[in-house]
């Protein structure tokens, strides 16, 4: 039986919160499809992918995740450091099923994401004013996080300001929403919980997940990561219309030799792509149009573009006899990882904060959220595969 149950709702997170356990040595596993959980380990993160789904059915997704695992030591709820998706429904479901508080820390301070008297804030401005208030799929239009959850869910909030950490108390149905600026903050909010018995149902992003794998496992365990890794050229796929993950797809073509594939609509709608030649480029971009494309204008849009990615990628790995990928957001991994057959990942290696290097059926995945990292990213993560892999 596993100590320990995250559920994810969406793939790059599920990964990014993984990798703080097994980074110290403990056996995690990434369940892409929550009906084939792995026992047999210490972590299981479980993807739910519902983070684009109606509140009510992200509902069932969760508690159904609940049912399959059974008991366990401990859970977390992962979620979005932007509060995007069902976070209020996915709480709920918590809550009925387990009768527990359940406590939020959504801050990430190493990301920019800082709580501050209930408000969420996007290096240093208010959630309801950043970029993810126009997010294409999931806007985030209000910053205060009560206001985010009871939206989806009747659920009572409790705000907890830094002043009081050590008032928090264990009421059943509440969820208590605590304030975090700093990486000492969320330290000492794991400390205090820990004294109180308070961090059997616990909540945030990878930023708190960090903290709580160290209260958990104290002991840090030894671990070996053998790589075989070739990655010559270097596919990056990129199915994230973040304007972050967009301004690094450019900064890719500017500095590196780079052949570019832009998916037009019809390319995506019909499903007709020709593979260009390669003609001794580091890097193959594969991406869609760009950030106008009106998701909207067409049903089912969002899945098709997921769909054709990862058939597109799937060629090009069977044409470079390439077993690397580097994958900017959570649908376009999962729609690589359905074409590949892969029902579970292994989080192997954190490159930076929010960038995980995970193993599955002998492919590499390095993948990241959209909204994370600066926009040389793909320089750091060209140096850390020349740095640590040989044949590259």
């Amino acid at each position: 039986m596993p100590k320990l149950l995250i559920i994810a709702d969406d793939l790059t997170g599920a990964l990014d919160t993984g990798i703080q356990f097994s980074k110290i040595g403990v056996d995690t596993v990434v369940s892409i499809n929550p009906g084939e959980l792995v026992s047999d380990t210490d972590v299981i993160v479980a993807d739910t992918e519902s983070r684009h789904l109606l509140p009510e059915t992200a509902y069932e997704r969760v508690r159904r995740v609940l049912y399959v695992t059974g008991e366990v030591g401990y859970i977390y709820k992962k979620t979005d450091s932007t509060l995007r998706g069902n976070t209020g429904a996915e709480f709920k479901a918590i809550i009925d099923e387990t009768s527990h508080p359940v406590i939020f820390i959504p801050a990430f301070p190493e990301m920019g994401r800082t709580t501050k008297n209930g408000i969420q804030y996007i290096n240093g401005v208010p959630l309801g004013e950043s970029p993810f208030a126009s997010d294409p799929v999931n806007p985030v239009r209000k910053s205060y996080i009560p206001d985010i959850i009871k939206e989806q869910a009747d659920l009572d909030c409790v705000v907890v300001t830094r002043e009081e950490y050590g008032e928090i108390k264990f009421k059943k149905g509440v969820v208590y929403i605590i304030d975090g600026e700093t990486r000492d903050d969320l330290e000492l909010i794991g400390e205090i919980l820990k004294d109180k018995g308070l961090i059997k149902i616990t909540a945030g992003c990878a930023g708190f997940a960090r903290t709580l794998a160290n209260l958990i496992y104290p002991e840090k365990r030894d671990r070996s990561t053998h790589l075989g890794i070739k990655a010559r050229p270097l596919i990056l796929v990129c199915g994230s219309i973040n304007e972050v993950s967009l301004r690094q797809v450019e900064y890719a073509k500017r500095n590196y030799q780079a052949l570019d594939i832009v998916l037009s609509l019809e390319d995506i709608i019909n499903g007709t792509i020709d593979l260009p030649d390669i003609n001794g480029e580091e890097i193959i971009l594969i991406r869609t149009t760009d950030k106008h494309l009106d998701i909207n204008s067409y049903k089912d849009l969002p899945v098709i573009i997921q769909e054709r990615l990862g058939e597109v990628t799937s060629r090009f790995l069977q044409l470079t006899k390439s077993n690397t990928l580097v994958v900017f957001g959570g649908d376009t991994l999962l729609g690589i990882t359905e074409k590949l057959g892969i029902s579970h990942l292994y989080p192997l290696i954190e490159i930076e904060d929010g960038v995980v290097l995970s193993e599955a059926s002998s492919f590499f995945f390095i993948t990241k959220a959209g909204g994370f990292g600066k926009e040389d990213i793909i320089d750091r993560i060209i140096s850390f595969i020349r740095g640590h892999l040989p044949e590259v």
